[in-house]
C-alpha cells in the first residue's frame, strides 16, 4: 500500500494518522494480535490486507463520486463495504450540493503535518467535510483527525468548514453503516487536543534520540 510523503519547506512532516498512532490505545491491537494468533493468522499480514481494504474503498468511492469508470474486485469485504457505501450515497446525492474536492492532500506550514481528505462539498453555501472508514466503530480518533483536517483547508484554502460527517461502513454484512455528525465546536475541541499530541509527537522523538545517544555505564 503506498503511502504519500507529505513535506513542508521540502523537509519531510509526518502524516496525521502518523502521529494519532504514536498515542494509540494499543489495548485493542493487542487482543486483536492475540486472537488472530489463537486463528494461525499472521498479525502483520492481516493488518496489511485491512489497510489494502481500506485503500481499495476509497479508491471505488472517489471514482463512484465523479462518475468515472471503474471495475469491481474480487474481495467480498471490498464489495460488500462499496456496496453499503453505494446506498448511502444515492440518498445522500439528492440533496443539491458542490463537490469541491476528493481525496487532496494537504500540508499544514504552522503546524507541519500533513493528510489527505476524503470528500468536501458546499450546500447551501456551508462546507461540509467527509470522511469514510471500514473501521469496526467510530472511534476518538476519527474525530482527531477530521479536526487537523479541517485546520489544513482553511489555512490551504480558505473555506470554513460547518460540519463534519463520519461515515462508516463495516467489513461485515451484519454490521450495516452508521452516520455521525459533529459541529464546527467539536472541530475546534479536537483541534485543540490534536495540537499537543502534534507536540507530544516531537518531544517523544527527542526524548528517544536522547536516551539512544546516552552511554551506557
Amino acid at each position: 500500500m503506498a503511502h504519500t510523503v507529505y513535506k513542508v519547506n521540502e523537509k519531510k512532516v509526518p502524516s496525521v494518522t502518523t502521529i494519532l498512532s504514536r498515542f494509540k490505545n494499543a489495548i485493542g491491537l493487542i487482543i486483536w494480535s492475540n486472537k488472530l494468533g489463537l486463528e494461525g493468522k499472521n498479525y502483520h499480514t492481516e493488518l496489511n490486507k485491512a489497510g489494502d481494504i481500506g485503500t481499495d474503498f476509497h479508491n471505488l468511492a472517489e471514482l463512484h463520486i465523479k462518475g468515472e469508470y471503474y471495475e469491481l474486485p474480487d474481495d467480498p469485504i471490498v464489495q460488500e463495504c462499496f456496496n453499503k457505501f453505494k446506498d448511502w450515497w444515492s440518498d445522500f446525492a439528492n440533496d443539491n450540493f458542490e463537490i469541491v474536492f476528493t481525496e487532496k492532500s494537504y500540508c499544514c506550514r504552522k503546524y507541519k503535518y500533513g493528510g489527505t481528505a476524503d470528500l468536501l462539498v458546499k450546500k447551501n453555501d456551508k462546507y461540509i467535510l467527509i470522511d469514510f472508514k471500514t473501521s469496526k466503530a467510530v472511534y476518538e480518533d476519527h474525530l482527531i483527525q477530521a479536526s487537523a483536517y479541517d485546520y489544513m483547508i482553511k489555512e490551504q484554502d480558505g473555506f470554513d468548514i460547518n460540519k463534519f460527517i463520519l461515515a462508516r461502513f463495516g467489513k461485515e454484512q451484519s454490521d450495516d453503516f452508521e452516520i455521525r455528525e459533529f459541529t464546527k465546536s467539536d472541530l475546534k475541541k479536537g483541534f485543540k487536543y490534536f495540537k499537543f499530541l502534534r507536540e507530544a509527537f516531537d518531544l517523544d522523538k527527542d526524548i528517544s534520540k536522547l536516551i539512544r545517544r546516552a552511554k551506557k555505564k
